[in-house]
């Protein structure tokens, strides 16, 4: 009997290690962010969900060989996520499903062994490496390989405070390469359980910067399909902890950011995100010069105790 309940918690505790995996897509390590995160994926492409699941496991079990399971990033379950990005582009650019796995696979055990890597070297700058593996990863394939993308389809948007709204909502969903108001709306749920205030600056990130990029010339459609929200909310995320005006300038970055890189005609994925959190890391440790302020850089995790 007593082996059994030790089976049933271990088997518990891997379900639970693994949804919070995926919550750290979105920097929350919880594992009721993570299953509402696969919820949305799966709302919006059953084919997704798979790419998702694949990417997940195949980081969890690269882990397992890179790390000692006493290992703070081991612990805090920073590997799996940057394996299920790498999968979810592999999904969202390549049309043959069997390629699209095999690539999945392949970008995901680059992405988790590149994260590995990569830890160390910004550990020493006390920068977290967000999802820095992933789009590595991505751009090398991406040229060789990509042929459409689910997430390219727009639909026609009607104006107006209603579709201000949904694209708000909509501008999460691109965080997982899923489109629509319903998957962000999961997303944003799924930040709601981690801590209120989570989903609130990335509804704020997201309607910023669609707004942003309204101003800097994209479309309407464009901007209220939810296209347009998805670094800014991120950056959102990662930069309020630093400080709300470090929140709305790292959400400014982002989006100058990723008008340059759509300008220069690079896929620019979560890179201005990632990008834009860096620079306001290390513009406040700059400013405050407090050695405590550096630690703020020094996990990917947002909310680590959930």
């Amino acid at each position: 009997m007593s082996s059994a309940l030790h089976s049933d918690a271990a088997l518990g505790y891997q379900i639970r290690s693994f949804a919070r995996a995926i919550g750290q897509i979105v920097l929350q390590r919880n594992a009721a962010t993570g299953a509402l995160l696969f919820l949305a994926v799966l709302a919006a492409s059953p084919r997704l969900a798979c790419g998702l699941l694949i990417g997940t496991l195949t980081g969890n079990v690269i882990s397992v060989i890179l790390d000692d399971a006493d290992a703070p990033a081991f612990r805090d379950d920073l590997y799996g996520f940057n394996g299920a990005l790498a999968a979810l582009a592999a999904f969202a650019f390549i049309g043959d499903t069997s390629q699209a796995a095999a690539v999945a696979i392949v970008a995901a055990m680059g992405a988790t062994f590149l994260a590995h890597k990569l830890m160390r070297v910004l550990a020493r700058h006390a920068l977290p490496t967000f999802s820095s593996p992933a789009i590595i990863v991505t751009w090398c394939w991406l040229p060789l390989f990509a042929d459409r993308g689910d997430t390219g389809a727009i639909p026609p948007v009607a104006a107006g405070i209603v579709a201000m709204l949904q694209a708000a909502f909509a501008g999460l969903a691109p965080i997982t390469f899923a489109t629509g108001a319903l998957a962000g709306g999961l997303i944003a749920l799924g930040l709601f359980a981690s801590r209120p205030s989570q989903a609130g600056w990335a509804l704020a990130g997201s309607a910023l910067g669609a707004t942003l990029h309204g101003l800097g010339g994209a479309s309407d459609v464009v901007v209220l399909s939810g296209a347009c929200g998805f670094n800014a909310a991120l950056a959102a995320l990662a930069c309020a902890p630093l400080g709300r005006r470090y929140a709305l300038a790292g959400i400014v970055a982002a989006v100058l950011i990723e008008r340059l890189m759509d300008c220069l005609g690079i896929a620019a994925l979560t890179a201005p995100f990632v990008l834009a959190s860096w620079a306001m890391i290390v513009v406040r440790r700059r400013m405050s010069g407090a050695s405590g302020a550096s630690k703020q850089g020094e996990s990917h995790v947002v909310h680590p105790h959930a």
